[in-house]
């Protein structure tokens, strides 16, 4: 699990966006939870933010370089 957790470096940043109480936003906040110590452990120069809103959906960000953002949801 831990070499999943490491990422290229080509990856300058990674976000995640979800409401801190939403029902939707559940399993990423579990995740962020359970893995960020490993994802910064693994990866201590990537900004890995971490953003908080009411009614805002579940997403994840990851900007490589001068591309644009990438967008999961």
């Amino acid at each position: 699990m831990a070499a999943r957790l490491a990422f290229g470096s080509s990856l300058k940043e990674l976000r995640f966006l979800f409401c801190q109480t939403g029902e939707g936003s559940a399993a990423v906040r579990a995740f962020v939870q359970k893995s960020y110590p490993l994802m910064k452990k693994n990866n201590p120069h990537t900004p890995i933010l971490i953003r908080e809103a009411l009614g805002t959906p579940p997403r994840v960000f990851a900007r490589y370089g001068v591309y644009p953002d990438e967008t999961e949801e």
